[in-house]
């Protein structure tokens, strides 16, 4: 169902003059949808091969695949908290509280792939692709998960706001947990199947997908239908299931007193702990489906045993008729029934497994002082500070060594077969597999102390006309992965190559800093409203990069590995990008309330906000992603018993990363997000003193999500690489106090 119900609660109830407390719930349901579709363009998407699929120039890509997929999810979470205070004197006041969510999400994903497998020179355009004879596939892809978990957070809180000092404390603990479900219940995660050895051919395409597909039997020419599930024949299946588990403990301390009258000065100083901790685990085994033959890709494989007659009502996205899907349940179910239909490769599900295992911990410990100065009757108010931060971080991740296969003699050599190659200790691929993917067998820690110190100004420089300006120090530490990633050593029997290197994250990379100066000016209009503008400039040092080179012995170190044995073995790791690169922006803000209006207008107020941003020196493309152009506006109207907003939210083109380089792929080829607007609407009426009706209407206008690959040369259609529509989403209500 689309519409689904939702409700919330909160209490304040207070007891007595010394304690009270609250409580507040939720529960929520929601139905989204998810549609997407792709292209793959040889020449700015994707490389040609010289081969199969023939070079090309950068002005003349052609489409070699397309895919559009149907994904509906159903969400649900429910939320319950409560806090109790007591004042223990007038001054003193203790708080517990406890915050309890849980949310999990249900995601069913159909989708259809089209790929022409090979392209002869002379057979495509920008606007038609004509595969080769029995060179293409057709896949059915079905994805389900049940996402989700919990997540409690206790603390406990103390205050003291007396006439000279003023302190709090706390101390906190959250713990939540991430479960992905799907083979412990009855369904299989990922379904395949797929029809080869045909003749795919792409028509009319314009900017969205190929106007017209066609896909004909390679060996006899007869048509097919890609919609109809008789035409595929199930190939694989997987599972997918996911624990993961995150702690999080902390602790603070702050004391404050205000000294002097005439030129009030207050100093505060506090320390604060932050240890998280990160531990993951993925079983994830693959099935091949043979049937009842034993043999793979035969006839008695069609995917007609597993029809979903619900789903297969539905009608996809982007103009596509009604077709056939998969059951991963029936599928499922066939599995618990017949597992002899079913093959499974262990060594696979334990290489996957260990790579899928991780455990990290980072602490932080800090300590400031803060001091604020006031002159010029507090029309001039300073705002400076020190803050001193001790990062320790270890990880755990898994270790994939080759060579714990290989025999070795009395001196520690390899012993060698007549093909020159080591000889194995065991040719149990199971067995081999175990020797060689270790874990958690990576351990690695870091510790770094870093010193920010900020200032601000502020200065009235009239009554309604306010001047701000600050600098202050940042930091951006490397996550998790960074140390708990893992660490693959190469094979020892031959030399380094492209092929055969060390792959490891660097555990000694450092926390890149940003160096900011910010400044503004703000006007406050006599009744309701302000004008300001902001300007900024943020300096980066240390950013992160990709790069492969000849270990140090320093570095092999952090690993425990023997410079004497990996020190002529290549590196491919990330470093310090040794380029600064700033980035400045302006940001322009205005809100007023139309109060000149006549009388039968009242209650209006606009605002309109606009932001910019430039990037320089960033050579490796590592800040991809921002948005140099935002802008923001609405309109809202207050009376007695409603009132209605409008918001319009605009979101400029952005480029997001360096493409694939390849071959008919010309430089300067970006991943580009698209320019997005939005438009949400709510209103709010009260019918009775304590109750009204209120409705959020979000993204009315169903702006999608796109992404562009394109180069200088590319032409405009051929730009596209995928769309994702979520909808528009419409939430009606009461809502009423007592």
């Amino acid at each position: 169902r689309k519409v689904q119900p939702g409700s919330d609660f909160s209490a304040i109830v207070p007891v007595n003059d010394r304690f009270g407390f609250t409580v507040s719930g939720s529960a929520s349901a929601l139905y989204t949808a998810a549609d997407f579709s792709q292209n793959t363009w040889a020449g700015a998407s994707a490389a040609t091969n010289g081969t199969t699929l023939p070079d090309t120039t950068s002005d003349k890509p052609y489409l070699t695949a397309y895919q559009f997929r149907d994904r509906p999810v159903f969400s649900k979470r429910t939320t319950l908290g409560a806090t109790a205070d007591y004042k223990l004197s007038h001054n003193d006041r203790l708080s517990l509280s406890i915050q309890y969510g849980f949310s999990d999400a249900q995601a069913y994903q159909r989708a259809v792939n089209f790929a022409v497998g090979a392209v002869a020179p002379g057979n495509f355009t920008t606007r038609s692709t004509r595969g080769n004879t029995g060179a293409g596939t057709l896949q059915l892809l079905n994805n389900y998960t049940k996402l989700g978990g919990p997540v409690i957070t206790p603390a406990l809180t103390y205050r003291h706001d007396g006439p000279v000092w003023k302190t709090e404390a706390a101390i906190g603990l959250s713990r939540s947990g991430r479960f992905n479900q799907n083979i412990d219940q009855g369904a299989f995660s990922a379904v395949t199947a797929q029809r080869t050895n045909v003749t795919v051919a792409f028509d009319d395409i314009f900017y969205l997908r190929p106007g017209r597909i066609t896909v004909t039997d390679g060996s006899t020419g007869v048509p097919i239908d890609p919609f109809n599930i008789n035409t595929y024949g199930l190939t694989t299946s997987t599972g997918v299931l996911l624990k993961a588990e995150t702690y999080k403990r902390t602790a603070f301390a702050n004391v404050r007193r205000d000294f002097f009258e005439r030129i009030p000065v207050t100093i505060k100083a506090g320390f604060d702990l932050r240890d998280e901790r990160f531990d993951t685990r993925t079983f994830s085994p693959t099935y091949t489906f043979v049937g009842a033959d034993g043999r793979p890709n035969t006839v008695d494989d069609n995917a007609s045993i597993v029809l979903d007659e619900s789903f297969s009502q539905r009608i996809p996205p982007f103009g596509f008729p009604r077709m056939d899907v998969m059951s991963n349940q029936k599928l499922f179910g066939l599995y618990r029934s017949k597992p002899a239909y079913f093959t499974t490769n262990d060594a696979t599900t334990h290489t996957a497994t260990v790579q899928n295992s991780k455990h990290a911990q980072e602490l932080v410990s800090a300590a400031f002082v803060r001091g604020d100065v006031s002159f010029f009757d507090r029309r001039l108010k300073l705002v400076g500070g020190f803050r001193v931060e001790q990062t320790n971080a270890k990880g755990e991740g898994p270790l994939i060594d080759a060579t714990r296969n290989f025999q070795r003699d009395a001196a520690g050599k390899f012993v060698l077969g007549a093909n020159g190659r080591p000889l194995p200790k065991t040719t149990d691929a199971l067995a081999s597999a175990q020797l060689t993917n270790i874990d958690r067998g990576l351990q690695a820690e870091k510790e770094y102390l870093r010193w920010f110190p900020s200032l601000n100004v502020t200065y009235n420089l009239r009554e309604n006309l306010i001047a701000r300006a600050g600098y202050y120090w940042s930091i951006g530490r490397p996550d998790y992965n960074q140390y708990a990633g893992g660490l693959t050593l190469p094979d020892l029997s031959v030399t380094t190559s492209p092929t055969n290197r060390t792959i490891v994250n660097n555990v000694g990379i450092k926390a890149w800093t940003a160096k900011t100066v910010k400044a503004s000016l703000e006007y406050y209009f006599e009744r309701v409203g302000l004008i300001s503008v902001s300007a900024y400039q943020r300096n980066i040092r240390d950013f992160f990069g990709s790069t492969v080179f000849t270990p140090s012995s320093e570095f092999l170190q952090l690993y425990n590995l023997d410079p004497a044995v990996y020190g002529a073995y290549d590196v491919a790791t990330q470093y310090n990008l040794s380029s600064p690169v700033r980035m400045s922006g302006v940001d322009v803000n205005y809100k007023q309330a139309l109060t000149f209006l006549p009388n039968w207008a009242r209650g209006v107020q606009v605002f309109a906000n606009a932001g910019a941003q430039h990037l320089t020196g960033d050579v490796s493309g590592s800040f991809a992603g921002y948005i140099p152009r935002i802008v923001n506006w609405g309109v809202s109207v207050t009376r007695d018993r409603y009132n209605v907003r409008m918001n319009w939210n605009y979101a400029g083109r952005a480029r997001q990363a360096v493409a694939a380089a390849g071959r008919s792929i010309e430089p300067g080829t970006y991943t580009w997000g698209s320019k997005r607007m939005i438009v949400d609407l709510s209103a709010e009426y009260r019918f009775y003193k304590r109750m009204s009706a209120f409705m959020n209407l979000s993204n009315i206008g169903d702006a999608p999500i796109d992404l562009e690959i394109a180069g200088p040369s590319t032409p405009d259609h051929a730009q596209f690489r995928s769309r994702t529509q979520y909808g528009a989403q419409w939430t009606f209500g009461l809502k009423g106090t007592f």
